[in-house]
Formats: C-alpha cells, structure tokens, sequence
C-alpha cells in the first residue's frame, strides 16, 4: 500500500497502531473477501447476512464485489500483512430512495474493537452526507448488543422498529459524527 497515512485521507490508524486504507470495493476483491469471510466466526456471519452462511460464492460474491454505479458505495479497510493487502473490514451502503440508504458493515473477528467499523461508519457517513442522503437503515439481530452498543456510541438518532424477530434501525445520518465534533480515533497518536 505504501501510503503515509498523515497526508492521505482514506488512511487511518487503528487503536492498536495498525495503519488501515479505506478504499473503494474492486472486481479484484472476491479473493480478499472470502478470506475476509473465513476469518470471522459463525456469529459475525449471522449479524452480517442475518442467516447461517458456509461461504460465499457466485452471484452473492459477485454481487459483494462489483457494487452498482449510482446505487451503492462499497468501502473495504484494508491492512498490510507481512506485504499483502488483506480486508479488516467492509462497509456499504446502498441507495433505496432519495433520502434513504441500507447499511451494512462487517469487520473479520480479528479487528473487532481496533475501531475499524468506526472508521468504515464514518466515511460512509461522509459519503452519504455528499449524496444528500438523510437516513441509514438497517435490519439488526436483537441479540447483537454490541452493534446496538456501537451505533449508541456513534450519535445514534432515530427509531427503532421490532418486526418478525428483527430489529428495524432508521438512522439520523446528520448525527452521526457531528461535523463540528472530531471523532475520538482521529486524536489517536500515529505511530
């Protein structure tokens, strides 16, 4: 990757130290996603795709990786292990309305709490803010007291809905990270 992450806004450093690179989801990525896939756990699985899944392949995976020009904005975070590129992490979103998207993020088991859906939320919060978008919705297992800890901590503004087992979140996107807010992980010394 070999970028000098004080001069390049899509490079962040997590809390451990690791220097992450958010850019755009690529054709290139299924292999780098399957791997992604393989290093989380069966409950990271399940609140990604709210179903039990052995792997992903053909159009699910194609589908990942080739998000749709105009409708959807794919991010993944990606670090730099013993010089190959792998994902930590993906974000995206996906355009349903003029003022609605879906969002959906799921980091690998081994970056969970490093702040890497933090900082996937938060650009796609920048990105969506750009777009003119008002609102994320999600659909959330009630059970994922981590994520709903999350979003909280993030500025959480807006409804949640209890409908056929799940939890249907509308977000508020102008409050999340406030504009005249720094978010904490900025203040993070880079190593």
């Amino acid at each position: 990757m070999g970028t000098d992450p004080a001069h390049d806004p899509m490079t962040r450093t997590a809390r451990d130290g690791t220097v992450v690179h958010l850019r755009p989801v690529r054709g290139d990525d299924g292999p780098r996603i399957e791997e992604l896939f393989a290093s989380s756990s069966a409950d990271t699985i399940f609140n990604r795709f709210l179903a039990p899944l052995a792997r992903l392949e053909g159009e699910r995976l194609r589908a990942l990786t080739h998000p749709e020009p105009g409708t959807e904005c794919a991010l993944a975070a990606c670090i730099d292990v013993d010089g190959r590129e792998r994902m930590a992490g993906v974000g995206r979103f996906r355009r349903v309305s003029a003022e609605i998207a879906e969002i959906a993020i799921v980091v690998g088991d081994p970056w969970q709490r490093h702040g890497v859906g933090r900082m996937l939320l938060r650009q796609l919060t920048l990105m969506a803010r750009d777009l003119d978008l008002q609102w994320f919705d999600s659909t959330i297992d009630p059970s994922n007291l981590r994520l709903l800890r999350f979003v909280e901590a993030c500025g959480f503004k807006g409804t949640l809905k209890y409908d056929g087992g799940l939890l249907h979140m509308r977000t508020n996107i102008a409050a999340l990270f406030p504009v005249e807010l720094r978010d904490p992980i900025e203040d993070h010394p880079r190593p």
